[in-house]
């Protein structure tokens, strides 16, 4: 027998998983990187509807709620790999490497459906695409991505080349974007699910 939750019950759940994910963002940047897969699966559960389950955003109907973007355009020109979430910074006990922007300034609206399955946000050194519900997928279900990096090599501290993954700071992003879009929307005026009593 299916359960049906009442629009009060959905409400908080959102709240919860919204609130999980900034405690497990803050984790992540005091250095436990650990819990990344954590911030993943709390994503997975807003977002993702499968064949059993509705996500929180579709039970709630806030699908109409417009996604803040922080990607890059891809231009298929390019000769280079694209990591469009990330940037290029230095770490004085790391050397190079890629983070997340974490910055609201550049920031644009873009439809649910393509933030999470049509927006492409890396392109691997096979030219193959990833969107973030490819990588949110994938980390969350702890499933092994086919991402070709062997052109991503940077220098550690020491001027070691290394080649990076870039896909832990890119869900940190992912996370970053997710809290923006819904941190000053009241979810139960947004909501179009009619309160049942």
């Amino acid at each position: 027998m299916k359960t049906i939750l009442n629009k009060p019950v959905l409400v908080l759940q959102l709240q919860k998983q919204l609130n999980d994910i900034k405690d497990l963002c803050g984790e992540y940047d005091l250095g436990n990187h650990q819990i990344i897969n954590f911030i993943a699966e709390k994503v997975l559960i807003i977002f993702q509807n499968t064949d059993q389950t509705k996500s929180l955003l579709n039970q709630l109907k806030l699908t109409p709620v417009l996604m803040f973007c922080s990607s890059e355009l891809y231009d298929p020109k390019s000769l280079t790999n694209f990591i469009g979430l990330l940037k290029l910074g230095r770490q004085p006990e790391k050397g190079w490497s890629y983070l997340a922007k974490l910055d609201n300034s550049s920031l644009t609206k873009v439809s649910q459906n393509n933030w999470w399955q049509n927006k492409k946000v890396i392109i691997d050194s096979d030219g193959v695409p990833f969107t973030r519900s490819k990588i949110i997928k994938s980390f969350a279900d702890d499933i092994s991505l086919n991402l070709n990096t062997s052109g991503w090599k940077l220098k550690d501290a020491d001027r070691n080349k290394l080649t990076i993954n870039p896909i832990p700071e890119t869900v940190r992003q992912i996370a970053f974007e997710l809290l923006e879009s819904f941190k000053n929307i009241d979810l139960n005026k947004e909501s179009k699910l009619h309160l049942k009593v």
